[in-house]
């Protein structure tokens, strides 16, 4: 999941930017779901991907961005640095019984 920061005339870019890395990472095998989401009153917008395993997800991505070529100029479309995080699902039975819940 990427969190982004837009700023607001880069706006535009951005999303067609995120399209093209979607379109790309469709193309990838072990790709479940891939989806961009509007979180206007923070002003951010986050890019999830859900794959098949750990291992997917790094082999895909590395071709898919490897198809584009260039990064996209980040810093100037951004109003601060992107935020990646990589989450694991959890196993429910093991979650539940987890000290604290």
């Amino acid at each position: 999941m990427a969190y982004h920061f837009p700023r607001p005339e880069y706006r535009h870019d951005l999303l067609r930017w995120t399209q093209r890395v979607a379109d790309a990472l469709r193309a990838q095998p072990g790709l479940l779901q891939v989806g961009d989401f509007d979180d206007p009153a923070n002003g951010r917008i986050f890019a999830i991907s859900i794959w098949e395993s750990t291992e997917r997800f790094r082999a895909g991505w590395e071709r898919a961005m490897a198809s584009l070529g260039t990064e996209p100029p980040y810093d100037l479309w951004e109003t601060r640095p992107l935020e990646v995080v990589a989450l694991a699902e959890l196993d429910e039975p093991t979650a539940m019984t987890q000290p604290g819940r």
